[in-house]
C-alpha cells in the first residue's frame, strides 16, 4: 500500500483557523525549533511529535470538532464556512451537504453540486479501471465458465 498522506513540511510550518483556539505549527516562535510538530491549544504544548501524519490526523479531528460545533450556529455564513471545513475533510458529510443545499448561495450550490459530480465520476472511473486490472491479473477468473467446464468434459475418458 502506497502512503497518499502529505509529505511532511520542512522548515517553518503553521496552520490554524481563525476563531479557534488550536494551531498546528513546526519552527515558529512559539514552538522550539527541534524538528517536532506542535499543536498548541490555548497557548499551550497539546501534543508534540516528530511524526507529521500522527500532528496532521490530531489537528484534523481538532478541526472537525470546532467546525461540528459552528455548524449549529444560528448565524448561516458561519454554518456554511463550517460546512465547507467539514466538506474538505470529508466530502461525503451529509450534514455539511444539507447545510450548503439549505443556506448556500446559488453559487456554493453550484459549487457543492460540481465537486459532487467531480467524485461521481472519480469513483466510476476508478471503478473502471479496478475492473479492468483485476481481470488482466487473473484473466482466467474473467472467462465465462462454461468453455472451462467442457474443456475439463473433453480431457477426461469417457466412461463405458
Amino acid at each position: 500500500m502506497v502512503d497518499t498522506g502529505p509529505a511532511p513540511p520542512h522548515g517553518r510550518y503553521k496552520r490554524g483557523l481563525d476563531g479557534a483556539s488550536f494551531s498546528l505549527q513546526a519552527n515558529t516562535e512559539d514552538v522550539p525549533g527541534d524538528g517536532r510538530y506542535y499543536i498548541l491549544q490555548d497557548g499551550e504544548v497539546a501534543l508534540a511529535t516528530e511524526d507529521f501524519q500522527a500532528a496532521t490526523a490530531e489537528y484534523n479531528r481538532m478541526c472537525r470538532e470546532f467546525w461540528l460545533e459552528r455548524l449549529q450556529s444560528d448565524e448561516p455564513q458561519i454554518r456554511i464556512a463550517a460546512a465547507w471545513g467539514l466538506l474538505g475533510l470529508d466530502s461525503t458529510d451529509k450534514d455539511a451537504q444539507a447545510v450548503i443545499a439549505n443556506d448556500g448561495s446559488p453559487q456554493e450550490k453550484k459549487r457543492l453540486d460540481q465537486a459532487q459530480s467531480r467524485r461521481r465520476a472519480m469513483r466510476t472511473r476508478n471503478a473502471a479501471k479496478g475492473g479492468a486490472a483485476a481481470a488482466k491479473a487473473a484473466p482466467e477468473a474473467a472467462a465465462p465458465a462454461a468453455p472451462a467446464a467442457e474443456a475439463a468434459s473433453e480431457a477426461a475418458p469417457a466412461a463405458s
